[in-house]
Order: structure tokens, then sequence, then C-alpha cells
């Protein structure tokens, strides 16, 4: 599998697409999009670029282009994106994953964690996209997991659901 063929992995869908950029939308039909991350792959390595923030919409930390900037010394990062268990940032007190991105076994990007913004919580695990704890994976109450989107690269997460 040539880096050209890597699919994300958000919730249980797999996109397909050769840059992936997640955002947070409050209306799905109005309002200004705010990036959570972008995903990019390129002929010589997967590209990421994000900021992660706190409960409060502070920043904890930036990774542009793959080069992280620490910001808070609350938290650790460990890893890279292409090893091992990838690129993952804990909070030093507990431990607690805040942010991971990896490459599976089985050559698929898969990214989790939690991202604050506009005083929400988007909370992303291998299974599932919530908005403040509460599950949002329909759109228009068709159940979008466990679906393949090829050609989407702009994925965009309302309080409604996900948006492809």
């Amino acid at each position: 599998m040539t880096r050209d063929d890597y699919m994300l992995i958000l919730g249980s869908n797999v996109y397909a697409d050769p840059v992936y950029r997640l955002s947070y939308k409050p209306d799905g039909n109005n309002g200004d999009r705010t990036p959570l991350f972008t995903l990019e792959n390129c002929d010589e390595s997967l590209i990421l670029t994000t900021e992660i923030r706190g409960e409060n919409s502070e920043l904890i930390a930036k990774i542009d282009k793959n080069e992280f900037i620490q910001i808070n010394e609350n938290f650790d990062a460990q890893g890279e994106i292409e090893k091992g268990n990838g690129l993952t940032l804990t909070k030093k007190e507990d431990g607690t994953v805040i942010f991971n991105a990896r490459i599976t076994e089985d050559q698929y990007i898969a990214v989790t964690g939690t991202f604050y913004v506009r005083n929400k919580k988007i909370h992303i695990t291998d299974r599932t996209v919530e908005i403040n704890d509460m599950p949002r994976k329909s759109i228009n109450g068709v159940d979008m997991h466990d679906t393949i989107f090829v050609g989407t690269c702009d994925i965009t997460i309302t309080d409604d659901g996900v948006r492809v």
C-alpha cells in the first residue's frame, strides 16, 4: 500500500482522499467552520496540522505540518504519527489521552481525541463522535457509522451530526 492509499478512520467511518479537513460548524447551514485538523497524504509522509485546546478554549498545543509546538506544560507529547502508537498528547496529572493520531496495522490513519471549540466538547473515539457527551452518528436520521466515503475531503461535525 502506498502513502496515497491511506484512509482516515473517524469514529467508525472511513474516508478515502489525499487530504482530510475536519471542521466544526454549530449550524449545518449557517456560520463559520472552525478547523479541528487537517491531514495530508504526500509522497514522503503524512502531514498533520491542528490546534488542541482545553475546556476553556485555552491553547494546549499546536501541530503545524507535523512540527509539535508545546504551549501548556501540563501536557506531554510522545511519538510520531507514522511510528508505533502514533503521536499522543496526554495530561501529565492523570495520563488522560487528549489526542492520538496513528497508522493502524491495516494502513489506516486513526484519529481520536477531545476537541473543545465554541463551548462544545467534541469527543472522537474509534466507535463514536460525541458533542457534549451526546452521540452524533447520523445525518438527517440516517446512521452514518461503518460507512466508507470516497472523494470527500471536507468533513464537518455539526450539532446535528457528521456532514460530508
